[in-house]
């Protein structure tokens, strides 16, 4: 929700000079001091949506769940099989 607040311009200044120092936007800054004031739980702001590129198969649904986790336990046990010795 937007709203307007009127905030003194050196509280401000303080709070915006604070914000850039580590790296994060006065909202949030804000938003953890409001939270804190009302005994809320002061969380990690949320992470930013990124998108994946998505690549289509020439053979759709020829790959399962179980085709990867036997992959990468086949990996795995390799990996273990190895360990130690000079390549």
């Amino acid at each position: 929700m937007r709203t307007t607040v009127d905030i003194p311009d050196d509280l401000y200044r303080q709070a915006k000079s604070e914000a850039a120092l580590q790296g994060r936007r006065l909202r949030d800054i804000v938003e953890e001091g409001l939270r804190s004031i009302l005994g809320l739980p002061v969380g990690a702001p949320m992470a930013t949506r990124v998108a994946f590129p998505l690549h289509r198969s020439r053979h759709p649904g020829t790959l399962s769940a179980a085709d990867v986790t036997q992959g990468h336990d086949d990996a795995l046990l390799e990996e273990d099989a190895n360990f130690g010795k000079l390549v």
